[in-house]
């Protein structure tokens, strides 16, 4: 319910020698989300729940707070933000500072656009992969490693941790290539990661050593993160 708006924020406030490194750092620290819950949610909130109910039920019942928080929130930016730096959309096209311009249009520009399909491509081979692991590392873990659902979230956890500087310093990395190189310069920065990205996910798919696992599993959240930082 935020990520969204935040990118926007952050490239308008921005300007474009540095918006990378700031897009990708508030992204980053966004996306922290996904191992903060991991770790509540898994080991802290999980363990309470189920006390008083079946442990299935008590995982189904703790998706509620998420939920909840999401809401609160979605609903707090709701009312007390602004669209963009200069105002409200609404109060800006009254005011004849913006252009009306349909939903409708804009979508078929960008649509129509071929460079909006290869960033789509790009960008959905890693944060598209940070969303697939946000969502089964848990049970990874558990399944393969006959680990406890408390420990296995906590480790899920670091793919999401790794937020802490792996997007900002994709961003960073891609800002300093664009000033000597341009855009080359950035395309080098997310092919160099994605590719080692590919290749970190074969080698954890393939590790049956749990040390071994966390190990890559660091490695493999740091380029995808930066990946999507350099986009």
């Amino acid at each position: 319910c935020t990520f969204v708006m935040c990118q926007y924020w952050s490239t308008s406030m921005f300007a474009k020698e540095v918006a990378g490194t700031a897009n990708a750092l508030v992204g980053g620290w966004g996306n922290l989300g996904g191992g903060v819950t991991q770790l509540v949610m898994g080991s802290v909130l999980f363990p309470l729940f189920k006390q008083g109910m079946s442990p299935e039920m008590a995982w189904r019942t703790v998706s509620i707070v998420p939920a909840c928080v999401g809401f609160l929130t979605g609903y707090t930016i709701m009312k007390i933000s602004d669209d963009c730096p200069k105002g409200n959309y609404k109060e800006m096209k009254q005011n004849g500072i913006m252009n009306e311009v349909s939903a409708a249009a804009s979508f078929r520009d960008g649509a129509l656009n071929f460079n909006t399909w290869l960033l789509f491509i790009q960008y959905g081979c890693c944060f598209g992969v940070e969303l697939t692991m946000n969502n089964a590392a848990a049970s990874y873990f558990k399944e393969t490693f006959d680990l406890s659902t408390e420990s296995a979230a906590a480790i899920a956890s670091i793919f999401g941790w790794m937020n802490l500087f792996a997007r900002g310093l994709g961003g960073f990395t891609s800002d300093k290539l664009n000033a000597k190189m341009g855009m080359r310069g950035r395309l080098i920065v997310q092919t160099i990661t994605l590719a080692v990205e590919g290749v970190m996910v074969l080698v954890f798919a393939q590790t049956k050593s749990l040390g071994l696992a966390i190990f890559v599993l660091v490695i493999f959240s740091t380029m995808v993160q930066a990946a999507e930082g350099s986009t």
